[in-house]
C-alpha cells in the first residue's frame, strides 16, 4: 500500500458517489446524463457488450395519504397523483421503444382498497412490475384523465398507511419480479408530505425497512412535490431515509413542475455497460470499474424478422458446405485452420488459434502517473470512454476512486494504464483523466465523477505530414479581430453532445408509438437541427464585417504577389487564393492550373505460373491490380477474398 501513501490520499469519503442509497443529488451515475444508445445498436466493435448486462426495474410509488392528494399542486395544474401517473406514462412510452425488456410497476398507498403481495391495508399495486406494452400505456392514460371525484369513488384516498409497510411492499414486489442478478431495481417515490411518520416507533420501523431495501441493492429516488406556497423540510424525516447531503438539499430538492419532464428523462436512461473490469493498482489492491461509451451515433434499430404465421422470432443457422460435392461439413472434423508462416501452412486447431490471441486476463493495470499536460492533441486519435466505479464488484471502489480523483486533480496528474479489453484483444496503453462531479442550480447532476479513458496510439500511427504552405503575410489585426468576433458569436450556451435529438429517429419512434397505441396519426416532432434564421439575421453584420476584412486582405495579397512568369510563386498563390476566390487571376495573369502527374499503367497480368513467378522475383507483382490478382488466384482454385496485401502473400506462397 506504499503507492497510496506516496500519493497522499485524503480521507476515503463517499464524495460524489452513492453506495446503493437513494436520492437524486450526488448519485454519481454517469448513465443519468449520457445519450441513449437504445437497443439493437452496435456500440464499439473493439470492446463488445458485457454479456451480463442488467436490465432496469422501476417501481413508482405515489403517496395518496394527504387530504389534498387530488388537489392541483399549482393553479390550473395537475394533482400529485396525476403528476405521478403522468411520469409513469412517460416512462412506459420511452421504455416500450428503447428498452422493451425492462420492467415498470406502479403502486399507490393511502387508498381504500388493498391489493399487494403482503396484504397490507391501504396499499394497491395499480400495475404489476412487468414489461411495458401498448395495453398498459392505454390503461394508464385512462387513469390520468380521471376526475378527482371518479378517482375517489374508484380507489379512495387520505388513508393513513405506515411507511414501513410501503417499503416492505416494495421489497416484496421487487424480489418477486426483479431479482438483483438480472435487474437493477429502483424505487421512485412521489410525495408532498415531509412528515409521514410522527411517532418514534413508526420512524424507526420506516428507517429499518428503507435500510433493508438499500442492502438489497435497491436505489430509492425521491420526488418531493409540495403544493404552491407550502414548504418541504427534509430535516423533519426524509434525510434519515434518503442518503443525501442535507446541507443544501432542502433548497434544491423541491422539484418544480417545469423540470419534472427533464428529470424523468434523465432518470429513465439506463445506459448499457460496455464492460465490467478490475483496475489493478498494486498487489492486493484493485477497484471494480464499469466502462461506458459517452457518445455514439444513434441509428434506427435493425429490423426483427418474424414468422408470418405466429409472429415468432426467426433463428438463423450457418452451415459450411463443400465447394466440390456440396456436402455439409462438420465444423470440427471436416474443417482445419492454418496460419501461413515462411510460405508454409502451419495447421492449428481452433483452441490453439484462440490461445495465441490471449495476452492475459481482461482488465486495467496501473503503470504510473504523469503530468496531465503531457497528453498532446495528436494522441487523441480514438474516441474516449468513461470509467466509473462498480461498487457491486468490489466493495469500497467508490470511496477509493473518489480519493484517487481528488488527489489526481489536485496534483494535475493522469494515470497511465495497460488495458486489455477482452481475452483475445491486443493489449494497449491508455491514460485516465480524472473528472469531478458537477451539479446545476436545480441540483441535477450535469457531470459525473469518474475517469475519461483515452487509448494511446502506437508509434507507427503518429507521423509528420508535410503540407506545402504558401508564403503569405500574416493576417492583419483587423482580420484576426473580425474572425474572433465571428467565432464568439457562434457560441451555443448549454450545448453538450446528445442534447439535440435526431429528427429521423424522432419520426421513427413517433410512428412506432402511434402504430402500437392505435393513434390516428403520429405525434408532431420538432426538428431541432434546423438553423435559427432569427439568430443568423441578428449576427449578419458580424459576418459581413468579416467578409469585408477578407476581401481587403485578398486585395493586398494580390497587389504584393509576383508576376505570372514566376511559376513557383504563382503556384503557391493559386493554391491559397483559389480556395477563397476561385477563378480569380493571380497578379493579373491567367489562372494557374495544377497539373497532376500521370500514373504509370499497371503491367499486364500473366496467365501462366512461370510468368507469375518471374513477376514475383522482379517485384512487379506489387503493381498488379486487385482484379488481376483475384483472377489469377481463382484460376488456381485458391480463395481470392481479402486485401491486396493478402492476395500478394497467397501468390508468393504458391509460386
Amino acid at each position: 500500500m506504499a503507492l497510496f501513501d506516496d500519493l497522499g490520499f485524503p480521507g476515503l469519503g463517499s464524495g460524489g458517489y452513492s453506495h446503493g442509497g437513494g436520492g437524486f443529488v450526488g448519485t454519481g451515475d454517469p448513465r443519468d446524463e449520457m445519450p441513449d444508445f437504445g437497443d439493437g445498436l452496435d456500440a464499439d466493435e473493439e470492446l463488445g457488450l458485457d454479456t451480463k448486462q442488467l436490465r432496469d426495474a422501476v417501481l413508482l410509488v405515489i403517496d395518496c395519504t394527504q387530504p389534498n392528494a387530488l388537489s392541483p399542486l399549482q393553479e390550473g395544474g395537475r394533482s400529485l397523483v396525476a403528476e405521478g401517473l403522468a411520469a409513469a406514462s412517460t416512462l412506459l412510452k420511452r421504455k416500450v421503444v428503447s428498452a422493451p425488456e425492462d420492467k415498470v410497476g406502479i403502486a399507490l398507498f393511502g387508498v381504500r382498497e388493498k391489493l399487494n403481495p403482503n396484504g397490507f391495508e391501504g396499499i394497491r399495486v395499480l400495475q404489476e412490475l412487468d414489461r411495458p406494452s401498448a395495453l398498459r400505456i392505454k390503461q394508464l392514460e385512462a387513469e390520468i384523465v380521471r376526475t378527482p371525484a371518479s378517482f375517489e369513488e374508484r380507489y379512495g384516498f387520505g388513508r393513513a398507511v405506515p411507511l414501513s409497510d410501503v417499503f416492505w411492499t416494495c421489497t416484496t414486489v421487487l424480489n418477486l419480479a426483479a431479482p438483483t442478478k438480472q435487474f437493477e431495481p429502483r424505487v421512485w417515490l412521489f410525495t408532498s408530505n415531509d412528515l409521514p411518520c410522527e411517532l418514534p416507533g413508526e420512524r424507526e420501523a420506516a428507517e429499518t425497512r428503507a435500510r433493508d431495501l438499500r442492502d438489497l441493492g435497491v436505489s430509492i429516488e425521491f420526488f418531493p412535490l409540495p403544493h404552491a406556497g407550502a414548504k418541504f423540510c427534509m430535516e423533519r424525516f426524509w434525510e434519515r431515509v434518503i442518503l443525501v447531503d442535507a446541507d443544501d438539499f432542502v433548497d434544491r430538492a423541491v422539484v418544480t413542475l417545469q423540470n419534472l419532464e427533464r428529470w424523468i428523462r434523465m432518470r429513465e436512461h439506463r445506459k448499457r455497460t460496455l464492460q465490467r473490469l478490475a483496475l489493478h493498482l498494486c498487489d492486493g489492491a484493485e477497484i471494480g470499474v464499469s466502462i461506458y461509451c459517452t457518445t455514439i451515433e444513434a441509428k434506427v434499430p435493425q429490423p426483427v424478422y418474424l414468422l408470418n404465421e405466429n409472429n415468432k422470432l426467426l433463428k438463423s443457422e450457418t452451415r459450411n458446405l463443400c465447394g466440390t460435392t456440396g456436402a455439409i461439413l462438420h465444423p470440427v472434423d471436416d474443417i482445419e485452420t492454418f496460419v501461413e508462416l515462411a510460405g508454409k501452412r502451419v495447421y492449428m486447431s481452433s483452441p490453439e488459434v484462440a490461445e495465441t490471441k490471449q495476452f492475459g486476463e481482461p482488465g486495467m493495470h496501473l503503470l504510473g502517473f504523469k503530468p496531465a499536460t503531457t497528453l498532446q492533441p495528436h494522441h487523441r486519435i480514438f474516441h474516449s470512454y468513461f470509467v466509473y466505479p462498480n461498487e457491486r464488484a468490489v466493495k469500497g471502489s467508490s470511496a477509493l476512486c473518489q480519493a484517487l480523483i481528488d488527489t489526481m486533480m489536485e496534483r494535475k496528474l493522469m494515470a497511465v494504464i495497460r488495458y486489455v479489453a477482452r481475452r483475445n484483444a491486443t493489449p494497449c496503453l491508455a491514460v485516465l483523466l480524472p473528472q469531478a462531479e458537477v451539479v446545476d442550480e436545480d441540483g441535477i447532476q450535469t457531470r459525473s465523477p469518474g475517469f475519461h479513458m483515452i487509448r494511446l496510439p502506437w508509434g507507427e500511427e503518429i507521423r509528420t505530414v508535410g503540407l506545402p504552405s504558401p508564403e503569405l503575410p500574416p493576417p492583419s489585426p483587423d482580420l484576426a479581430a473580425a474572425a474572433r468576433r465571428v467565432v464568439a458569436s457562434m457560441h451555443l450556451g448549454g450545448f453538450r453532445p446528445g442534447c439535440a435529438e435526431n429528427p429521423v429517429l424522432q419520426k421513427h419512434y413517433a410512428a412506432v408509438q402511434a402504430l402500437a397505441l392505435g393513434e390516428d396519426k403520429p405525434a408532431e416532432t420538432v426538428d431541432v437541427l434546423q438553423p435559427d434564421l432569427k439568430a443568423l439575421e441578428e449576427k449578419a453584420p458580424i459576418f459581413c464585417e468579416w467578409r469585408a476584412a477578407i476581401d481587403s486582405a485578398m486585395a493586398a495579397v494580390k497587389a504584393s504577389a509576383p508576376a505570372a512568369g514566376a511559376k513557383r510563386g504563382a503556384s503557391c498563390l493559386a493554391g491559397s487564393a483559389a480556395g477563397a476566390a476561385a477563378g480569380a487571376d493571380v497578379a493579373g495573369g491567367a489562372p494557374v492550373r495544377a497539373v497532376r502527374p500521370r500514373r504509370e499503367a499497371a503491367p499486364a497480368a500473366p496467365t501462366t505460373m512461370e510468368g507469375m513467378r518471374e513477376m514475383v522475383h522482379s517485384g512487379e507483382v506489387e503493381r498488379l491490380t486487385v482484379s488481376a490478382l483475384k483472377d489469377f488466384l481463382k484460376g488456381q482454385g485458391i480463395v481470392s477474398s481479402g486485401k491486396k496485401a493478402d492476395l500478394v502473400d497467397r501468390i508468393r506462397a504458391i509460386v
